[in-house]
């Protein structure tokens, strides 16, 4: 007969959660959900600390309710935006906490109207940047029928792609788009959003929110 020592460490129970907002306009960064925006907590007093990592949601948002008591440095890293504009965070995690990344997109999807049309969606929306010079490359509009939806899921819907690669930031900024998926099926909820893909390493796309249309 033996017996091993009795496990007593405390279950993970901090509860971590919070947004990646745009610097400039205080709203949250859609992205693709996963592989998307990636939350890494690494915990202070170790020379070479394990990584802990999460994704955020599509919407911009993160939680995560299973996390050991103890301090972290904590990052948003591997979105759509410009990595230098993270500030790293040291966080207290004796306690349930709330944070929020502050990030400089590569590109942001504005004035968009996402509609039913007939027997499909239209899309109508704007595209800008701020301080980032990532090149433009183009931009669609994307459905599926499950709000999982990216640039890569399995079976979506997307209309034409808009080439931007040959056009100036200036141009890009100076138009209205306009992008329809059509002959969808009725009876069926679809899900939408506006995809724009920027010139970067991991290929990251920008959205705009998940907008849920019935049919």
């Amino acid at each position: 007969m033996c017996s091993c020592k009795l496990d007593d460490y405390a279950v993970p129970d901090i509860v971590l959660e919070g947004n990646v907002v745009d610097v400039a306009t205080g709203e949250n960064v859609p992205t693709r959900q996963p592989d998307g925006i990636k939350i890494r907590l690494l915990e202070e007093g170790y020379k070479s600390p394990v990584p802990y990592d999460f994704w955020a949601k599509s919407d911009g948002s993160f939680r995560n309710t299973k996390v050991f008591s103890g301090k972290y440095k904590i990052i948003a890293t591997e979105g759509a935006f410009e990595q230098a504009s993270v500030d790293t965070q040291l966080v207290d995690l004796t306690k349930n906490q709330n944070i929020t990344f502050k990030v400089e997109p590569f590109a942001r999807v504005t004035d968009v109207s996402i509609v039913k049309s007939g027997n499909g969606i239209k899309a109508t929306y704007k595209i800008s940047q701020g301080a980032s010079t990532k090149k433009i490359l183009k931009s669609m509009l994307i459905c599926y029928t499950s709000p999982i939806l990216h640039e890569t899921t399995t079976g979506k819907l997307s209309s034409a792609e808009n080439d931007l690669s040959g056009m100036t930031t200036d141009e890009i900024e100076g138009q209205s788009f306009t992008d329809t998926i059509d002959n969808l099926e009725a009876g069926k909820t679809y899900y939408a959003r506006v995809a724009v893909q920027t010139e970067n390493s991991l290929n990251r796309y920008n959205y705009s929110p998940i907008i849920q249309i019935d049919f």
